[in-house]
């Protein structure tokens, strides 16, 4: 791809240098923000790095070798009028007393300078800071909110109008002959709404004006061909979905006000054919783009997500999302935890999982496609379809890596129940079951040393006990699961009821194992145990709540009271987050 640096750490030490400073310039390192960018194992729920690649950068390829070969002042400039043109309009805009505008205008315009003379700064990491300045100190939560606000209700007067209903509802476009099948006839009529209301986003003028524009200049735009490979892409994908061959989740990220009731329009299509729907809005102002206070507070917005379950909280575990995927509603909304374009080393740990667990992502967001169009590849497939300026649909589809390993929800649960089905086996020749947890990763650089630990002590119990059966959790790990589906897929078996005797890891077992290895326990292994391991807790009170369905269950190891230090084993970690810095 043209303007694509091949960077390769280690080989040039001032070129490291200088990118160790664009990371930490942007706010964009993890070691040093570790509370606000993702951990390498966070972004690989959402992007795919080849073998020799180690750096993840959210803006084009064109950019960042201007930026790195120190060559960007023509790019990051231009950009940079952009946004200071940007704010300025908005501080007259929402800022009304005389001395807080001049105040703030001050004040902008110090910072504003100052990032501006390293020419390191990324336009969306820019903006986002002075954004969030103006915000705070202006102490309006929600500038722009009458506008946004009169955008969305004029759109949601259109899709109740008439004029709408006549268009709309026309059977022109269907094609039947007499080989159609009703099939065929429902799946024409499900892509030609859908093409339809996607046309219908596209024109600002619905929502910019009082009044519509006339029936013949919508009919002509909303009758036109949508002929791009993408569509077609997408349309093949619909139609698996309504022949049943798929019941997937899309992921769909909001875009701006006025538009968005169209997307809900869309999204409620969606559902009627089987889709469940994650929606994801912006957490915080950025301009005309959807963000989480308009859902709480925006009245049409509350009347259209009525139905829908809103999730606020920015680091929903695995399970919890899947219990709201599995329940009745179809739509859920959650927050991306950002006020810029796309960018997933600052998304919050919902927007990362829903993405992981999403069969399909479609943008809506314009300022998301510097981030899609450089080299780099995800975990899934992206469509993203941004209205243009002249009232078209630009659609751009972005495929998943070809390495991308997805475990679904159905493939985690067979995972389980074939170890359900043997043990059940077991059980019926009279064996006892036990179930062993132990650290596995949760010392962070020690998770070769925690495997052969767990092997050797488990050996052991098996050689010292007649017709007990010891699972393993080690010996059942799949390439390419992370500790999400690690816990979703043992919880499953954990909640059988088989488990006889449940035992977690000693101190006295680390001991054992190192001297059957012939070895003295290093200094990092000394006095750890299974209430060392976040993992090992949330197996405990799992234990605990299971013992109180089968009391006779045998529970051996460490008293429960000594798990109540570990929370939440960190994002696609084995360990706690707070051992490795938090998330």
């Amino acid at each position: 791809m043209t303007g694509h640096l091949h960077y390769v750490k280690g080989r040039s030490p001032e070129q490291d240098a200088w990118v160790t400073n664009f990371f930490t310039e942007n706010h964009l390192a993890h070691e040093a923000f570790p509370r606000d960018v993702a951990s390498p194992e966070q972004l690989k729920f959402i992007v795919c790095l080849d073998e020799n690649e180690q750096t993840y950068y959210p803006c084009s390829d064109e950019l960042f070798a201007a930026i790195i070969e120190k060559r960007a002042d023509t790019m990051l400039t231009s950009a940079y009028v952009g946004i200071w043109s940007r704010l300025e309009r908005l501080v007259d805009e929402v800022v009304s007393d005389p001395y807080k505008k001049s105040y703030l205008l001050n004040l902008l315009t110090i910072k504003y300078n100052h990032d501006n003379m390293s020419k390191v700064q990324l336009p969306g990491r820019m903006e986002k800071r002075l954004l969030g300045m103006l915000t705070t100190i202006s102490e309006i939560d929600r500038p722009l909110a009458a506008e946004r606000e009169q955008e969305n209700r004029r759109s949601l007067a259109f899709l109740q109008s008439e004029l709408f209903e006549q268009i709309f509802n026309s059977p022109e476009g269907l094609h039947i002959t007499e080989g159609t099948t009703l099939t065929d006839i429902d799946l024409q009529l499900h892509l030609l709404r859908l093409r339809r209301l996607l046309r219908f986003s596209a024109m600002r003028e619905i929502w910019r004006q009082e009044q519509p524009p006339d029936k013949d200049r919508l009919r002509r735009i909303v009758d036109r061909p949508l002929d791009t490979p993408e569509w077609d892409w997408l349309c093949t994908w619909l139609s698996e979905v309504i022949a049943g061959k798929r019941r997937p989740c899309v992921l769909w990220v909001g875009g701006r006000s006025g538009e968005i009731v169209f997307d809900l329009a869309i999204l409620k299509i969606l559902n009627k054919i089987g889709i469940k729907v994650i929606l994801a809005v912006k957490q915080d102002f950025l301009y005309h783009r959807i963000n989480f206070l308009d859902v709480l507070e925006d009245p049409v917005l509350t009347e259209l997500l009525e139905d829908a379950d809103i999730i606020g909280d920015p680091k929903i575990s695995k399970n919890e999302l899947l219990r709201y995927l599995d329940s009745e509603s179809s739509l859920l909304v959650i927050s991306d935890g950002t006020r810029e374009p796309f960018n997933p080393l600052l998304t919050s740990v919902t927007y990362a999982r829903a993405f992981k667990e999403a069969d399909l992502v479609i943008h809506r967001n314009p300022g998301g496609r510097a981030s899609i169009g450089n080299h780099f590849q995800f975990t899934r497939d992206i469509l993203s379809i941004i209205p243009t300026e002249d009232g078209e649909l630009n659609i751009l589809l972005k495929p998943r890596h070809p390495k991308a390993i997805r475990f679904s929800r159905s493939e985690l649960r067979r995972i389980a129940e074939r170890l359900i089905s043997m043990v059940e086996k077991e059980k019926c020749l009279g064996k006892t079951i036990m179930f062993y947890s132990a650290i596995v990763g949760s010392i962070p650089g020690q998770l070769k040393t925690a495997q052969e630990i767990l092997d050797v002590f488990v050996g052991y119990l098996r050689s010292a006990m007649h017709d007990v059966v010891v699972i393993n959790p080690g010996e059942h790990f799949v390439e390419g699961m992370d500790a999400d589906d690690i816990m979703y897929m043992w919880e499953i078996f954990q909640r059988s009821g088989l488990i006889d005797i449940w035992r977690f890891q000693t101190v006295d077992d680390v001991v054992k194992s190192f001297e059957l290895m012939g070895k003295k326990v290093p200094p990092e292994w000394t006095g750890k145990d299974a209430t060392y391991s976040t993992g090992c807790t949330k197996e405990m009170e799992i234990a605990v709540q299971m013992q109180q369905i089968c009391p006779e269950m045998q529970l051996i190891g460490p008293s429960y009271e000594k798990f109540r230090r570990r929370k939440e084993y960190g994002v696609g970690k084995l360990y706690d987050r707070t051992l490795g810095g938090s998330e």
